[in-house]
């Protein structure tokens, strides 16, 4: 089939649904040869992916990809990678793709959101040197991510938050992760990876690097079963709501989708510069993330505020961006986020390390 697809996409043609999982299960299968898995991305990155084409993609992935139950039942948030469970499993994790000209926003989310008392499994991963992506700065802070799937589940269960490095939910695709790197374009699996939510979540917030691409992946995550989601792309922060200007968004609601625009000055918040949001290397982003958990105002502050309200509206814990403003200044004034993340570090540290190999005998 994959020649089959292969020559269809070349044409402009777009796939049907059976034809898309068709392909895509002899790409994670591996009985598609490399060339042939290059060929596929690419065409279907020149072509232009379509929602159906996304949704076959995430489907065939979702079944080969590891599943960790934390227990209870899904709901979901997603920014990149925000997962959310029951009260709410979040899951803000991203594919730092790109140049970390701003610090690591979703990683203070997490946090400031598990401090506002919704349950955050956020899965992150280390992009190729030299960028620097939630991993780096997470352990950075302290925080061990070389988990057993059972020992996660027991820090999720014990703080309300756990990190999931990627390899546990890659589970067998190391050859397309590999892939992935030599092409060394955005192609259908930057796309994939915000959706393979690994806690089956059903309420999302995803954040895009396109503004043309909202209301797609609204279509796909509705194709998914998620019930209610939010669709985001910020003016220079990309996959995260923006304060240094519009961000575009595309509400999904029981099946309905709607699109509008919001700005930092709706929720009386003073238009930033993207300098003041500035990152840098894993130390500098750690600590960067450190002082605003202490308390310490501006830009920085203000951004992840104005995320963490996104998570806490639709996953209906407040009724509006302004009372979810003040739902993360509180989780952060009031010494809970820090208190957090003192503890994770110090669960993830005393317990046993990963033992690699028992990752290859579960796969």
């Amino acid at each position: 089939m994959i020649k089959e697809a292969i020559g269809k996409l070349v044409m402009k043609e777009n796939l049907a649904a059976g034809e898309m999982e068709e392909a895509m299960r002899e790409v994670v299968t591996k009985k598609a040869s490399t060339g042939q898995i290059a060929s596929f991305l690419t065409a279907l990155r020149m072509k232009g992916e379509t929602s159906e084409e996304i949704t076959g993609g995430a489907k065939v992935i979702k079944e080969k990809s590891l599943k960790i139950n934390l227990g209870g039942e899904a709901v979901c948030l997603d920014r990149e990678e925000i997962t959310v469970e029951r009260e709410t499993i979040l899951s803000t994790a991203k594919d730092f793709s790109g140049e970390t000209a701003i610090f690591n926003i979703s990683t203070a989310t997490a946090l400031v959101v598990a401090g506002g008392g919704l349950k955050v499994a956020k899965c992150v991963k280390k992009p190729a040197l030299p960028l620097c992506g939630c991993a780096d700065v997470i352990e950075a802070l302290g925080v061990h991510l070389d988990l057993t799937p059972s020992q996660l589940g027991r820090c999720f269960n014990t703080l309300g938050i756990c990190f999931l490095h990627d390899h546990l939910v890659h589970n067998g695709l190391d050859h397309l992760i590999a892939l992935r790197k030599k092409i060394g374009i955005r192609t259908l699996f930057n796309l994939l990876d915000p959706l393979i939510n690994p806690g089956g979540a059903t309420v999302q917030v995803l954040g895009v690097y396109d503004p043309d691409l909202t209301e797609t992946m609204a279509t796909v995550l509705m194709n998914l079963g998620i019930k209610k989601g939010l669709v985001i792309h910020g003016r220079d922060t990309l996959d995260e709501v923006s304060i240094t200007g519009e961000t575009k968004v595309t509400e999904l609601k029981e099946g309905k989708m709607e699109s509008y625009t919001i700005e930092p000055e709706d929720f009386g918040m003073k238009r930033r510069k993207v300098e003041e949001i500035k990152g840098g290397t894993k130390e500098e982003n750690a600590e960067i993330i450190l002082e605003i958990l202490k308390g310490i105002g501006g830009a920085k502050r203000e951004v992840v505020a104005l995320n963490a309200a996104s998570a806490f509206v639709i996953a209906g814990r407040v009724k509006d961006f302004k009372e979810g403003i003040e739902l993360a200044k509180q989780s952060i004034d009031s010494g809970k986020t820090l208190d957090i993340l003192n503890r994770l570090v110090q669960f993830t540290n005393s317990e046993h390390r990963f033992i690699r190999g028992e990752l290859t005998a579960m796969g």
